[in-house]
This record gives C-alpha cells, sequence and structure tokens, in this order.
C-alpha cells in the first residue's frame, strides 16, 4: 500500500487483468500511483491470486477468486473507513465492476474506474479444456466465469459513477462487446475516452499521462 505525505482518507484499489501483474504494462499503474499520491490519495496494487508474485499456478485461476478478491480488500480498507474507488484494467476492469454490485459492495463503492473491460459475452470455450496465450495455460472455465457473471447487467445496475477507457484499436475485446459497452456509459450518462490510434494496453506515453490527467479530474468532481 502506498500512502501520500497527508492522506485524504480516500483509497484507488487498482485491479490488473489477465496475466498480468500489479505493475501492469509499461508500469501504468505504477506511473498513475505517483500522480494519485501527489493528490493525496492513498493506493493499493496487488496480484491476484496465482499471478505476479502471488502465490500458486496460472493454470489454476479462478475469475471468481479474483471477485471474491477485490470484494474482501474493499471491506478491508471501508472497516478502516477509507472511501473507496475501485479501478482495474482488461479482466481487472471486469471483475472490479463485478465486484462492486456484489451484495457486501452494494451502493458502498461511489466510483469505478474502468480501463478497457471485457465481458468475453460471446466467448466460447470448454470449462475443463486447457488453453495457453501468451506462454501461460489456464483453464477455460476462467472465461465460463466472466460471462456467466454478465458484466454488461452489472453495469446497467450500478448505482454510482464510472469512468471508461478504451483503445481505438483494442484486438482483445470484442467489437460487439465494447459497443454494448459503450452505449449503455451513453445512456447512463458517464464518462469515457476512446484512445485514438491505441491498442488494448500498451499506450503510448504521452496518451497515457492523459489518461491520468482525466481520472484525477473524474476523482476530483466524483470521489
Amino acid at each position: 500500500m502506498a500512502e501520500p505525505k497527508t492522506s485524504n482518507k480516500k483509497i484507488i484499489i487498482m485491479s490488473h487483468g489477465f496475466r498480468s501483474s500489479s505493475v501492469r504494462p509499461a508500469r501504468t499503474f505504477v506511473n498513475f500511483e505517483r500522480k494519485l499520491l501527489q493528490k493525496g490519495y492513498s493506493v493499493f496494487r496487488f496480484d491476484q491470486p496465482s499471478s505476479g508474485n502471488s502465490e500458486g499456478d496460472f493454470l489454476q485461476s479462478s475469475f471468481k477468486e479474483w471477485v471474491e478478491t477485490i470484494i474482501f480488500l474493499a471491506k478491508k480498507f471501508l472497516n478502516q473507513n477509507y472511501r473507496v474507488c475501485l479501478m482495474g484494467q482488461s479482466m481487472g476492469a471486469t471483475a472490479t465492476l463485478i465486484a462492486e454490485n456484489s451484495k457486501e459492495l452494494k451502493n458502498k463503492i461511489p466510483v469505478v474506474i474502468l480501463w478497457v473491460p471485457d465481458p468475453k459475452s460471446n466467448v466460447r470455450v470448454a470449462s475443463e479444456k486447457i488453453y495457453e496465450e501468451g506462454g501461460q495455460k489456464y483453464y477455460g472455465k476462467f472465461w465460463v466465469e466472466v460471462k456467466e457473471m454478465n458484466f454488461l447487467d452489472n453495469l446497467k445496475e450500478y448505482q454510482g459513477k464510472v469512468h471508461l477507457v478504451y483503445g481505438e484499436f483494442d484486438l482483445y475485446v470484442d467489437k460487439r462487446d465494447r459497443k454494448k459497452i459503450i452505449d449503455i456509459i451513453k445512456k447512463r450518462k458517464d464518462e469515457y475516452m476512446i484512445l485514438k490510434g491505441q491498442n488494448h494496453s500498451l499506450w503510448r506515453f504521452d496518451i497515457a499521462q492523459k489518461v491520468y490527467e482525466k481520472e484525477i479530474d473524474f476523482l476530483g468532481r466524483y470521489f
């Protein structure tokens, strides 16, 4: 956990994506954390079970466990009288929104920041089959759990404020899902950014700086 020199008792919990870790690609979480600390926010970055430096084999990764871990951490800081913002990238963003809408956290998290969430609404995999991506093996059940937990419905139900970011040329998130999410965001009258010329996660440095600035402005207004 990183604390500013003078705390405002507001914390951002950052959740990384699939096959990633608490630093995120290009150290984006680290760089954004530094900006947040300058504004008085506390930050908690962590490696999900079986990811990064956490114990366990990636093959056994469970999306449900990811959601449960976020819920546990949010409750921990709420019990310490922190005001909590949940933030995630890719699968971390998907898990973040679903965690917020759980019965344990419902109406307790005023804002969420979602970078390139992926609902996997159209995924077709076998739960017990082993797949490989980017040098990591995993069971299809991870994607099945994502699909079953229904990100889109949770987004419609969430009562707080959302800030959404997508790269223009995201090659991981199904275009149909991305369109549905943006349509929901528009209907909710929430804010979003489409990063011109950018992909799923390795954003150009100057563009990442603009995202940080926008998120800090968003937090200042709603958090």
